[in-house]
């Protein structure tokens, strides 16, 4: 952090629930002035009161309400040290059973999907810019998913977006390191959240601790510079984080 700047600035969309809310909190933790970004207003606003962060009504989406909330964030400090990009959803409502066939819940929901996990983390990132650029390094955080890596029946839509935040990550790295700024993506499995439904609890499949998720978002903003563009598996609890190597990073390489 530049002299100037002697306080770290966050900013966590997604941040009243699950992931999110354990982020801020870890974040706050070590002296991290949080902005709690979330539609949840009950929510995003009992965790800025329990962290002493402030909140910030946000529709990840909505391009206007990103260049409304980063402009609170250039009020008050004038610069961004930390973009954690954590907001998202799923076809069905949170609880619904998955068993249920998809395509009508595709119908109904896919634009407000791809909206949130896809358009919420590129207008994020070039909303910010301008604020990350002024921190000695500005870094960005996605959470992506392990459905962006591989097939999800049960919610084609969400792993499409999961799929494209991982090529948008990798893609967008280079243009980014050029202004000092680094971006690196989580994929988490299963997370004890609001959204793991119902049927998917019953199961009995381990399940990872939101906190530790958080844990893994933070070593993933703590990477150098030279790491930036990485893809990185969150299993479980007891695992530790792994950048995921794909078979060729050079666009010449490919046919």
């Amino acid at each position: 952090m530049s002299a100037e700047h002697s306080e770290e600035v966050a900013l966590v969309t997604g941040g009243g629930s699950g992931i999110g809310a354990a982020l801020c909190s870890h974040l706050a933790g070590r002296g991290t002035k949080v902005w709690v970004a979330d539609v949840d207003e009950i929510g995003g606003q009992r965790v800025a009161n329990d962290i002493g962060g402030t909140f910030v009504r946000l529709d990840v989406g909505d391009s206007d309400n990103w260049a409304g909330v980063l402009d609170q964030v250039e009020d008050a400090f004038g610069h961004l040290d930390a973009l954690a990009l954590n907001a998202g959803i799923m076809i069905r409502p949170q609880g619904e059973n998955t068993e249920d066939d998809v395509l009508p819940w595709i119908l109904k929901n896919h634009e407000k999907v791809v909206s949130v996990n896809l358009n919420g983390v590129l207008l994020g990132i070039l909303g910010a810019l301008h604020l990350l650029e002024q921190s000695a390094r500005g870094r960005i955080v996605v959470t992506s998913s392990g459905v962006g890596l591989k097939p999800l029946e049960s919610d084609p839509v969400y792993s499409m977006t999961k799929h494209g935040v991982i090529g948008l990550v990798r893609s967008i790295a280079g243009p980014l390191a050029e202004r000092n700024v680094s971006i690196g993506a989580v994929c988490p499995g299963g997370v004890d959240t609001p959204m793991m439904s119902a049927d998917v609890r019953a199961t009995g499949r381990k399940i990872a601790s939101a906190s530790n998720m958080a844990s893994s978002l933070i070593s993933v903003l703590d990477k150098p510079i030279e790491e930036t563009g990485g893809i990185w598996i969150a299993n479980s609890d007891e695992s530790p984080i792994w950048r995921y190597e794909f078979l060729s990073t050079k666009p010449s390489e490919v046919s």
